[in-house]
């Protein structure tokens, strides 16, 4: 986690030489975002100490798009078509109710169920600030950008204050992590912020939780966890309520 988030630092320096800084308006949504993701990381790390990906993944990552379709339409203005409120509560069930499953098949997953949907309620926090922060500085990069260098100074204060341990250990073992891994997920959340400023914000991040298809066939590849009958019917809703969003669009 500490490689990735600190990788992003290296290209948020080059996003902010080459696309400047946001605006001054949008620079509490800026400040805002950095410590709701950095408690996020928090939170995540915590879930998946109790509870293994294809728990933690789609609870936190199916609870915050119905967060945020609340909060967007009610305070922003961000209405939705009904195929694209299908949609999204077609995405959101599937994943809430197959993360649901999966706790409660073992008891001893509860504190992970518990963290991942504290983590989704960080995810649509941060989400929100977002789509509504880069709005105002109308500059998708440079407004991540320094989201991310302010992200990363946090965790390093954190780190350097609760766990020293980790710089040594990322410098001998987490290069790829931080390099591939951080300049990997910079991109991809670039793009999202990005989106934001074309389609409503829950729309937005709602494809983006589709990410669990990916993440269901990845833990099935390399930390071989079983492609079950449930994951097989989730990956069939995640792409019926996709296709409903792309009807209206």
């Amino acid at each position: 986690m500490s490689a990735i988030a600190l990788g992003h630092v290296p290209l948020g320096i080059l996003g902010l030489i080459f696309f400047g800084t946001p605006n001054s308006q949008s620079f509490i949504y800026v400040l805002v975002s950095a410590f709701l993701h950095f408690f996020y990381q928090l939170v995540l790390l915590n879930a998946y100490k109790h509870a293994e990906l294809t728990q933690v993944y789609p609870v936190a990552r199916g609870l915050s798009p119905l967060i945020i379709v609340l909060v967007s339409t009610v305070f922003i203005g961000d209405y939705l078509s009904r195929y694209e409120l299908l949609g999204v509560l077609c995405i959101s069930i599937a994943l809430i109710g197959y993360g649901i499953k999966i706790s409660l098949a073992s008891k001893a997953n509860l504190k992970g169920f518990y963290f991942s949907a504290c983590a989704g309620c960080f995810i649509a926090s941060y989400s929100l600030v977002d789509g509504f922060g880069v709005r105002i500085a109308q500059n998708a990069i440079g407004f991540y950008s320094a989201v991310a260098i302010i992200n990363g100074l946090i965790l390093c204060s954190f780190l350097f204050v609760f766990n020293r341990a980790t710089f040594p250990r990322l410098i001998l073992h987490g290069q790829k992590t931080f390099w591939i891994g951080g300049s990997a997920s910079f991109i991809a959340y670039v793009v999202v912020v990005w989106a934001c400023l074309h389609l409503p914000i829950s729309v937005v991040y709602t494809l983006r939780e589709t990410s669990v298809f990916f993440a269901v066939l990845l833990a099935n590849l390399f930390l071989k966890e079983k492609l079950t009958l449930s994951k097989v019917l989730l990956i069939g809703m995640l792409c019926l309520g996709v296709s409903l969003i792309k009807s209206s669009l």
